[in-house]
């Protein structure tokens, strides 16, 4: 074990004690070694981002042990990570404000576990002339060509974006993707379990895990056989969840939505009031698996599963949910799970409370299963299968054994639907 404290490093919450402890971490590479951080608070210059590499394990005490950005200068991360077989454990990794990510797992690593961590305070430099100006703010980005990636027990918070990055202000607390125009892979067998990710925002595209497979665009996305399981989400101010991968389970991730008529956009549209959140989960992807979550909260998601808006997605299981969308909330045109163009999914046995519809194929449908789900819509209808947009079309759709109790209607058809049968 290299104690970073015996090759100078002082913690006393004052001192620049970055090149004490990448004398540590780069004896470590050598060694194979664990760096430990006694408690106390290390100062990292900002501008020069800690290196960690292949066969080492950072471990701190946990809260009392503080890596933070000092004051002076921004930079582009805090630590990044990159190489085989590391383990980040047990300690706090504190932007401070000034950096736009704080923890990067490099492209083309394997075998990385990231344990205990609190993961916090990224945003964008205030000055309009830095680089650092614009761009994706996150806690932890994730890149391509990696594999076997392990996120446990950590608390990812306060990522903030305050700058226009492609006419938006764009925050992940964890964030999977690859480097831009590469020709990387997106990571697989990546398992973001049982941590605590809040206040992620804002309201116009803050969310609090997003996993994106750029490789979808071109039809050249893969199976990457990943879960997100057993997470707290809150005020996270878009959406807790985006997939836009193929073949990631979702399960028994506890999602609150925080706001209530009080979550308003900060960039083009300053000012204007938003949705509660947007979404709890989005999926754009395809082979998902979305099962025993719950969600709910004061106020009302837009969609609180979404699936789809535009290009098609197949084979898609949503069942077992709890979906509590807030009474009290005065957002128009709410729905529980809401489908886009879909094709061979299941929606089986969820309860849906609250909201303007319940379950609704808005695009083209085919080829699905609802049965089993048990919707009160107090105010709302229950199962819509119609669509307001010419062309579109629902069919071979079995919908049975869903018990409704809705003020408007319980289950809506449409004389363009092909092959839809309704039994209650």
């Amino acid at each position: 074990m290299i104690d970073v404290t015996m090759l100078g490093a002082r913690g006393d919450g004052r001192t620049d004690d970055s090149a004490a402890i990448q004398k540590a971490l780069d004896q470590a590479m050598r060694s194979g070694d664990t760096v430990y951080f006694p408690s106390g608070v290390y100062m990292i210059r900002p501008g020069k981002a800690l290196r960690v590499c292949g066969r080492t394990t950072v471990q701190g005490d946990g809260p009392t042990s503080v890596l933070r950005a000092s004051g002076g200068g921004f930079g582009w991360e805090l630590m990044r990570a990159a190489g085989d077989q590391m383990e980040i454990r047990d300690i706090v990794l504190d932007g401070n404000n000034r950096v736009n990510r704080v923890l990067v797992i490099g492209g083309g690593s394997h075998d990385v576990t990231v344990e205990n961590v609190q993961v916090t305070r990224a945003t964008h430099s205030t000055d309009p002339g830095s680089e650092f100006f614009t761009g994706i703010v996150a806690g932890i980005v994730i890149y391509g060509n990696s594999e076997a990636i392990r996120i446990s027990g950590c608390e990812i918070s306060h990522v903030q974006a305050v700058n226009l990055t492609s006419g938006s202000l764009i925050a992940r607390g964890i964030y999977v993707t690859t480097a831009w125009g590469s020709a990387e892979r997106v990571a697989r067998d990546v398992t973001i379990s049982n941590s605590h990710i809040h206040h992620i925002g804002p309201a116009d595209d803050g969310d609090g895990i997003y996993y994106e497979d750029p490789a979808l665009d071109g039809g050249q996305g893969s199976e990457v056989g990943s879960v997100i399981s057993g997470n707290q989400f809150d005020h996270c101010a878009k959406r807790a969840i985006k997939i836009y991968a193929d073949g990631i389970t979702t399960r028994d991730n506890r999602i609150t939505n925080s706001y209530l008529n009080n979550n308003y956009y900060m960039g083009t549209n300053k000012g204007k009031l938003a949705p509660d959140m947007y979404s709890a989960i989005s999926l754009y992807g395809n082979h998902q698996l979305v099962e025993r979550n719950s969600i709910n909260g004061s106020g009302s998601f837009y969609a609180a599963i979404e699936v789809a808006s535009g290009q098609e997605v197949h084979d898609i299981t949503i069942q077992n949910n709890q979906i509590g969308m807030g009474e009290r909330s005065s957002i128009s045109g709410t729905t529980g799970i809401r489908l886009g163009n879909i094709r061979d999914f299941k929606i089986l046995n969820n309860t849906v409370n609250n909201g303007e519809r319940g379950i609704w194929t808005w695009q083209n449908a085919s080829g699905g299963e609802i049965r089993g789900n048990i919707l009160v819509q107090k105010r709302g209808g229950g199962i819509d299968l119609s669509t307001y947009l010419r062309g579109y079309v629902q069919r071979n759709i079995i919908c049975a054994n869903n018990r409704i109790r809705a003020a408007k209607f319980t289950v809506l058809t449409s004389p363009t639907n092909q092959n839809v049968v309704v039994r209650q």
